[in-house]
């Protein structure tokens, strides 16, 4: 499941996260790194970019894992955050609004 993880050191992550409850870690699968871009000018409300994670290993593609006493919180992409992620290492089919 697509989630974002933000951890303790104020990083955010995306990806497709594995919740492993008898292990003390979390798998992130071919994860990102949500970076917040700022306004470059008065009328600009700025933007969102993501950055590979490790993705010179090994384990980008099979999974990172990421001790949960690492992991500040745990929660679920806004519908156009997700589908630009999805764009990239998805399927690339979009996920429609609900009206």
């Amino acid at each position: 499941m697509i989630k974002l993880l933000t951890l303790k050191t104020n990083h955010t992550l995306m990806g497709n996260v594995e919740d492993l409850p008898e292990f003390n870690y979390v798998t992130i699968k071919e994860p990102v790194q949500v970076v917040q871009i700022p306004p470059r000018a008065a009328n600009d409300t700025g933007s969102i970019a993501f950055s590979p994670f490790l993705d010179y290993t090994n384990e980008f593609r099979s999974g990172i894992q990421i001790t949960k006493n690492d992991i500040l919180t745990t929660t679920t992409p806004i519908l156009e955050l997700e589908n630009q992620y999805n764009s990239i290492f998805g399927s690339g089919i979009q996920i429609a609004k609900t009206l």
